[in-house]
C-alpha cells in the first residue's frame, strides 16, 4: 500500500510544480513589479518637489526636468539599466501632474498665495 502512495505522490509532484510555475510565479512577479513601480513613482515625486524648491522662478522647466532626469537615472541606472529614459519621462510627467492637481487654484487659474 505504501508503494502505491509513493507512486501517486511521485506522479502528482510534476503537476504541482507546473501549477506553481504557471500561476504563482507570475502572480508574485506582478506584485514585486507593482511594488517597484510604486517606489519609482515615490522617488520621482520627491525629485520633482526638490527641483521645484531649487528653482522657484518660472521658465526653468528644462533645468528642473534635467535635474530630475539625472537624479532618477543615477539612482536607478547606476549599475545596469533598470528603467529607460522614456519611462523616466513618464514618471516625471505623472509626478508633475499629480503635484499640479494637489496645488490650490483660484477661479482665474492662479495659485493662492499663503500670507
Amino acid at each position: 500500500m505504501s508503494e502505491n502512495i509513493w507512486n501517486a505522490l511521485l506522479g502528482i509532484m510534476p503537476v504541482i510544480g507546473a501549477v506553481l510555475t504557471y500561476f504563482i510565479v507570475p502572480y508574485m512577479r506582478a506584485n514585486i513589479d507593482s511594488a517597484k513601480l510604486q517606489q519609482y513613482k515615490e522617488w520621482a515625486s520627491l525629485a520633482v518637489k526638490a527641483a521645484e524648491l531649487l528653482w522657484k522662478e518660472t521658465g526653468r522647466g528644462e533645468d528642473k526636468k534635467a535635474y530630475v532626469t539625472g537624479f532618477l537615472n543615477r539612482m536607478f541606472n547606476s549599475r545596469t539599466t533598470v528603467i529607460t529614459r522614456e519611462q523616466i519621462d513618464i514618471l516625471i510627467e505623472s509626478a508633475v501632474k499629480q503635484m499640479e492637481d494637489l496645488s490650490p487654484k483660484t477661479a482665474f487659474g492662479q495659485e493662492d498665495q499663503i500670507p
